[in-house]
């Protein structure tokens, strides 16, 4: 008779093993059947970013050599950098009104992602002129900005006035 019962309780351990593991089995087996799906657009929209290190100092012309050529002052304390994911971007610039008569503003701008177009006369530039072309995908960091400041020398006393320039880069 004992050999009877231990018999039918391992039977009965038996049995609630298979059910423990069926169990088990079962909850993995619901949990490795759940899944969702989300849909994902996706898309790099034209990036192109100028900015300047700050504003130069001021240009003041205050020698002039009589019967001599245009006097200049430049200045070349401030930078720009710029990022752009497109290719064959160019940088333009303009002034936001004309220079007196017998005067002239020029920059020059370096760049190493693009071709300089060296010293340009925005004197009169109120619609925008290249000053780098072929500016390619990729970034440019503190690359010079140089103002030169120019009069004749027989250019009377003019009172302190600035102008604004506006570096854009465009396609």
């Amino acid at each position: 008779m004992q050999t009877a019962i231990r018999y039918l309780r391992q039977i009965e351990m038996k049995r609630s093993l298979t059910i423990a593991v069926f169990i088990l089995v079962s909850s993995v087996t619901l949990k490795a059947q759940a899944t969702a799906t989300q849909s994902l657009l996706l898309e790099v929209k034209p990036v192109s970013k100028i900015a300047v290190s700050g504003n130069p100092g001021p240009l003041v012309i205050n020698d002039a050599v009589a019967g001599g050529d245009l006097v200049s002052v430049s200045d070349n304390s401030t930078t720009y950098s710029l990022m752009t994911n497109l290719q064959s971007m160019k940088i333009v610039a303009s002034i936001n009104a004309p220079m007196p008569a017998g005067t002239r503003l020029m920059i020059n701008l370096a760049s190493s992602r693009g071709v300089s177009a060296g010293t340009v006369d925005l004197s009169h530039a109120v619609a925008p002129v290249d000053v780098v072309r072929g500016v390619n995908k990729g970034v440019e960091q503190n690359q010079p900005v140089t103002y030169i400041f120019a009069a004749n020398p027989d250019v009377q006393h003019i009172p302190s006035d600035s102008r604004t320039i506006t570096l854009t880069i465009s396609e």
